[in-house]
């Protein structure tokens, strides 16, 4: 691997912004949850407004780099962003996963007894979720490494969005040794490649909301498991 000083700089500043973004939110979510004042999207219904309120908090770094961005590519920002949606089968794809994704949405409301934490999860899981991580990891990292070989373009954004998982999967608790090993040997690669295959889309199809609608739909499906 022959890295020149600019790579090593673009490298660094994804680190921190992957970083600042896991760290941020994780820190807030162990806080609330060590005062047993953390809201749970499960049960969404019991206050709406709150736990509103509590993924803007925990979604600022994304928010914030959104704004970032935007102010700073001007004009260019949806084109480089990956953000436009043109053409036919763009339209086609988008207008099928997002009708995919609608259809689940109606069947949880059909079969689930909380109608109202079936609705909020459906933005949940799509904006503060789906749309934030693409977002950060396959927009922004993906961008500031444009201009590197293919190998440094895919691994470094999706592995930093494999070890960001790791508080997650902890389920926001404290991180031991013995975790982090189990987490390395059982979860990296498996998220390191679904990673990479939401990039693969991404690049594929040449928008970003086809990643953020597949990613949508992988994770809004977990509300089939709600009561």
């Amino acid at each position: 691997m022959n890295l020149n000083k600019n790579s090593i700089k673009k490298l660094v500043l994804i680190f921190l912004i992957c970083t600042a973004d896991i760290l941020w939110s994780a820190g807030f979510i162990y806080l609330w949850k060590t005062k047993g004042v953390v809201l749970s999207v499960k049960e969404a219904s019991v206050n709406i407004p709150g736990i509103f309120v509590q993924n803007l908090i925990v979604e600022a770094v994304p928010i914030l780099l959104f704004f970032l961005f935007l102010f700073r590519l001007g004009k260019n920002f949806q084109t480089e962003m990956y953000l436009k949606i043109t053409g036919k089968m763009q339209k086609c794809t988008v207008g099928i996963l997002g009708g995919i994704l609608l259809a689940l949405a109606l069947w949880c409301l059909v079969t689930k007894a909380d109608k109202v934490t079936v609705l909020y999860n459906l933005p949940y899981y799509t904006v503060f979720i789906a749309f934030a991580e693409e977002f950060v990891v396959r927009g922004i990292c993906v961008y500031l490494v444009r201009g590197e070989e293919p190998y440094i373009r895919y691994l470094a954004p999706n592995l930093l969005f494999a070890v960001m998982h790791l508080f997650s999967y902890a389920n926001w608790g404290a991180i031991t040794v013995p975790y982090v090993i189990s987490f390395v040997s059982s979860e990296l690669l498996g998220l390191l490649t679904m990673g990479c295959i939401f990039q693969f889309l991404k690049e594929k199809s040449g928008t970003l909301w086809t990643a953020v609608l597949v990613h949508a739909i992988l994770d809004y499906s977990v509300v089939l498991s709600y009561r």
